[in-house]
């Protein structure tokens, strides 16, 4: 409702009051408070609130036309006006004094809440402070029974249990916190709702108030007006009566149903602090039987671990007695060890010793001796200075003796070097020829000893060689080159006067060494031999001058060690069959101008090949 214009207008009529009745009607400049209540404003807004219900609007203008005649009918009608406004200021008052009463039940009861939940708290923190001191305690006992393997899974058992127990109670608590932070704030929406209740309340009285300041302006008015009042007004104020009984009927059911609306919000709010406390109350009985169930559990575990010390003692004591037994022992099997390493060691020094004297003998323990001149009344001395140069002369053969002539001078350029020929057919005359002018720069001198068989190339390095030496029945054989050319006609006498060339560098020395020219040797080669195949044994190659020293017993100087290599030709061992099932040992093909010397009756020993 839009009460600023009529709010104005009663204000307006209160003023102009002394004009028609010579009554003064002063209101005061502050406005007069009653429990902190606007008596001003209440009083103008029930009066202002009175003349609308009996339709009195009217503006300043209409002031002067308003018949005051019937003073004593304004004068009841004031006093009753004055007596209704009373009733509802004493009634506003009422449910005020009432409504600052909830509150400050209200605020009680959360006080009390608030402790209710501190105590809670409280207890909550001391129980789970003496559950975790308590497992301290059972981790220290338990320290001491975990030596004891048998009766461990037993403990665990317990201490399962007690952590069982102390979870539920964890949950139980936080459950409980979980319902009392609900109930808070339940008991915050309960108290914002008496508080908009109080608010609405106080809204209420202040209307009132301002009702009862407009009906003590309007009684003033009347009280100012002739008692001379005309009929009509006397209708008009019982109207007016009438309507204001009826407000104030209203306002009385309103505040009862406020209040009552109150009692029920508190009673509610008392409920839930009742279902507050018996909660915490079953809370703290169930907290303190986990807390009595777990002490139980406490002392079976600390008696049983009691027992487990005994018992652990007990075993320790054991344990130590069969520990000296067992060093007792071992100190025993440690002497006879002592006495088996001993032997042991005694043994493997004799094993050594004898090892090493066998290597003593097996070894030539003297210093090797070189002379100067190896070659003495027909015996040749030869020292560990030696190369031997066996079968054909290939790629490869002038490298391992010519590395070896280099080694030797390397180590002494004074003491004799031996080439030893055992058996070589010749080879390649670049290979050769590499081993001659290794010979021949040598700073040591380099003796050549041939002592079965030394043709073409190998009988080129003996005979030019400064110092040669052979077995009597040693062979050697020259002849004249030989070879393949391929390819057309030019190519091929290329290759011949190459070849031709070759044999005037190798057989022209040889020739010089005997006193012929180059077409004397050959020519005694064919007529030596159809095939200029020209060999001789030593001793009639001495006189040819292939060689220079008949020797008939060699030295090995050299051979420092027991030969341990099993030189057994492998075909001793191989039996084959003929085609007739017979048996044979088949022998190997000879070298050239070698033959077999042997009793062969029943044909047994075979050649392959012959």
């Amino acid at each position: 409702m839009d009460i600023s214009a009529p709010y104005v207008c009663a204000i307006t009529f209160l003023k102009k009051l002394p004009f028609f009745f010579g009554i003064p009607l002063v209101l005061p400049p502050q406005p007069l408070r009653f429990k902190s209540v606007n008596l001003n404003l209440l009083v103008k807004r029930r009066i202002f609130f009175a003349f609308s219900n009996c339709h009195f609007l009217f503006s300043e203008s209409d002031l002067p036309m308003i018949n005051f005649e019937k003073r004593s009918a304004t004068l009841f009608l004031s006093f009753m006006v004055l007596a209704t406004t009373s009733c509802v200021i004493a009634q506003a008052t009422k449910t005020e004094t009432a409504a600052n009463k909830s509150t400050a039940n209200q605020d009680a009861a959360a006080a009390g809440k608030a402790d209710t939940d501190t105590d809670a708290d409280a207890d909550l923190a001391a129980m789970d402070k003496a559950a975790a001191a308590k497992p301290a305690d059972k981790g220290a006992n338990k320290s001491s029974a975990d030596k004891s393997s048998a009766p461990k899974a037993e403990d665990d058992a317990q201490q399962k249990l007690i952590k069982q127990l102390r979870a539920d109670a964890e949950l139980r608590n936080e459950q409980l916190s979980a319902k009392l932070a609900a109930m808070k704030a339940e008991n915050d929406q309960l108290r914002l709702a008496n508080e908009v209740a109080q608010q609405k309340q106080s809204q209420a009285l202040q209307q009132l108030q301002a009702e009862k300041g407009k009906l003590e302006a309007e009684l003033a008015l009347l009280g100012a007006k002739d008692s001379t009042a005309a009929a009509p007004d006397k209708a008009k104020i019982e109207s007016l009566q009438r309507a204001q009984k009826l407000r104030d009927a209203q306002l009385t059911d309103e505040l009862s149903s406020l209040s009552a609306e109150q009692n029920r919000l508190k009673q509610n709010q008392d409920v839930n602090a009742a279902k507050l406390q018996a909660e915490l109350a079953a809370s703290k009985a169930e907290l303190e039987r986990a807390k009595v169930a777990e002490d139980m559990l406490d002392m079976k575990s600390r008696v049983k671990i009691a027992n487990l010390k005994r018992e652990q003692d007990q075993i320790s004591a054991e344990n130590g007695l069969a520990a000296e037994k067992r060093r007792a022992e071992q100190s025993k099997i440690a002497d006879e060890q002592m006495r088996a390493t001993a032997m042991a060691q005694t043994t493997t020094a004799q094993i050594t010793n004898r090892e090493a004297e066998d290597k003593w003998r097996d070894a030539v323990n003297a210093p090797p001796t070189y002379t100067m001149e190896p070659f003495k009344d027909g015996v040749l001395t030869i020292s560990d200075r030696k190369i031997e140069m066996d079968g054909p002369i290939v790629t490869g053969t002038a490298d391992y003796v010519c590395d070896r002539i280099d080694y030797f001078n390397n180590q002494d350029r004074t003491k004799p070097i031996f080439v030893v020929i055992n058996n070589s057919p010749g080879g390649s005359v670049m290979q050769g020829y590499r081993i001659l002018k290794a010979i021949e720069t040598s700073d040591a001198p380099v003796h050549v000893v041939v002592k079965s068989f030394a043709a073409s190339m190998a009988a080129t390095i003996a005979t030019l060689a400064p110092h040669s030496y052979a077995y009597p029945n040693a062979i050697i054989l020259h002849h004249q080159m030989s070879g393949s050319a391929v390819g057309n006609m030019t190519n091929m006498e290329q290759e011949v006067a190459t070849m031709r060339e070759w044999e005037r560098r190798l057989a022209e020395p040889i020739a010089k060494k005997m006193g012929l020219t180059l077409d004397e040797f050959k020519a005694k080669m064919y007529a030596a031999k159809k095939s200029g195949d020209w060999d001789e044994f030593a001793d009639k190659a001495l006189q040819l001058h292939w060689i220079d020293n008949i020797v008939n017993e060699i030295r090995e100087e050299g051979i420092r060690k027991k030969p341990t290599e099993n030189k057994m030709p492998s075909w001793m061992f191989m039996m084959k069959k003929d085609d007739k099932g017979g048996p044979y040992m088949s022998l190997p093909p000879l070298e050239p101008y070698d033959c077999y010397f042997m009793i062969n009756p029943r044909n047994f020993y075979r050649v392959d090949g012959r």
